[in-house]
């Protein structure tokens, strides 16, 4: 069960923080600059390190998954 709860626990907040960094990454945008969300992840735009961060969030989250999901297996 508390494998559950960790797992459970990092999805939510990598999901919140991956998120959480590319809203403020999309409300720096200067005054009459054309921004596009893409252009902060290193394969798709310009790359920034900022796309590193959001990435390893992501990674996290995911993380999270496998870990709760591996736990629900093994409760039964």
């Amino acid at each position: 069960m508390k494998k559950l709860i960790f797992g459970c626990t990092l999805m939510l907040l990598g999901a919140i923080c991956g998120t959480g960094w590319l809203v403020a990454y999309s409300s720096l945008v200067e005054a009459g600059a054309w921004s596009s969300l893409f252009n902060i992840f290193p394969i798709v735009g310009f790359g920034r390190k900022d796309g590193y961060v959001v990435i390893l969030f992501y990674i996290i989250a995911v993380v999270g998954a496998v870990i709760a999901i591996r736990s629900i297996k093994q409760d039964k």
